[in-house]
This record gives C-alpha cells, structure tokens and sequence, in this order.
C-alpha cells in the first residue's frame, strides 16, 4: 500500500458516484487531478478536497445513507449479510481509506457496497454485503 495516490475505480468505490459522474465534476473543477499514462491519478489531499465540497457532499451523503436504507429496506435476502457501520477514532483516514480501497478492489467482492466519510474527524465505513466478505475484511484491517 505504498501508492500515494487514488483513481476513479477507488472514488466510484467508496462514494458511490459513477465513474461518469466522478468524470463530470473533473471537468466542473470540483476534482483536481493529474493524468498519468491516460488514467487519471488524485493525491490523498485532492480527495479530501473533494468530498468536502459544497456542491459534491451531499450527494456522497445521500449515497452512504442509501447503502444502510437499501439493507434494512431489502426484506427478501437469500444468505447472510451484514451492513457495518465502522467508527474508527484515533485512526488515520488515509491509512483506513487506502487499506479497505485496495483489498476491496483486489478481491473478488460480490453485491458488495462500501462508502468512506469522515465524521467529526473520525473515519466512518460502512460496509455491506456477505458476512464472509465483510467479516474477514474488517479482522484483517486490525490486525495489519
């Protein structure tokens, strides 16, 4: 996890925008970034400045609330599932960022949702999909 930089694949996976959408608030000025051999690259800092702004923020809420209302909403579920919301205070927001960004985009996930925010300062994830998915995910990140 040495990467010190984010893609769209990472911002469509934990705001839940499209990767159509993260590209129209690249050309509104909302995202700043840098291409890179044809993919676009965003410096943590970048990020941060992006999930705070006034005209992007309250769709990235709506989406992280639409994750736990999808899961309590969902009354015809076949297997186990879980929706974690995780309050991570004293943790680092990058470092927690990175870690779930990274081992969600390698593995093989299956009707799996993940949103990132940061609440008061503290890191919040929440996380929703199969038990055996988010289980191990969530004991791998504190044994790191």
């Amino acid at each position: 996890m040495e990467h010190e930089y984010y893609l769209i694949s990472h911002l469509t996976l934990f705001t839940g925008l499209t990767d159509r959408t993260i590209r129209n608030h690249i050309a509104a000025g909302f995202l700043q970034g840098e291409k890179i051999n044809g993919l676009w690259h965003f410096t943590p800092e970048q990020v941060d400045a992006f999930l705070r702004h006034p005209a992007v923020r309250p769709g990235i809420l709506a989406k992280n609330n639409s994750i736990v209302y999808d899961f309590l909403a969902d009354g015809k579920k076949q297997e186990p599932c879980g929706c974690l919301i995780l309050d991570l205070p004293g943790e680092d927001s990058r470092k927690c960022t990175k870690f779930f960004c990274y081992e969600i985009a390698k593995g093989e996930f299956h009707d799996f949702r993940f949103s990132y925010d940061s609440v008061g300062g503290t890191p919040r994830l929440i996380l929703r999909g199969p038990v055996e998915h988010i289980l191990p995910l969530v004991t791998s990140y504190f044994a790191k």
